[in-house]
């Protein structure tokens, strides 16, 4: 199962990484989702299959750091927005769906 939902979230993440704009929205969205459901499943019976299936298969440190990078070398500004961004988001998102899973699920 844990394969299965690897290769979902792997390939939600390829179809998000062509989502571009004035930043990388895809890659921000899909590790948005991912820390989302990763801190939802740490709450349930499930959590192995989500959190390293698809939580992991979704999220992804190094698309991050290759398309920041790639910023870097034409919008600086944008580089930085981007990086500051993926932390914010993605960590409320976390906040969000474990304070609102432990509630639930309690």
């Amino acid at each position: 199962m844990v394969c299965l939902l690897g290769g979902v979230g792997a390939t939600a993440r390829f179809a998000l990484g062509k989502w571009n704009g004035y930043l990388p929205w895809g890659i921000l969205l899909g590790n948005t989702i991912a820390s989302a459901v990763a801190a939802f499943a740490l709450e349930s019976s499930v959590s192995v299959w989500l959190v390293a299936g698809l939580a992991g298969g979704l999220s992804t440190f190094s698309t991050l750091i290759a398309q920041t990078t790639n910023l870097w070398q034409t919008h600086k500004p944008r580089a930085l927005l981007n990086l500051a961004l993926n932390l914010v988001i993605p960590s409320t998102a976390a906040f969000a769906f474990g304070l609102l899973a432990s509630t639930l699920l309690k």
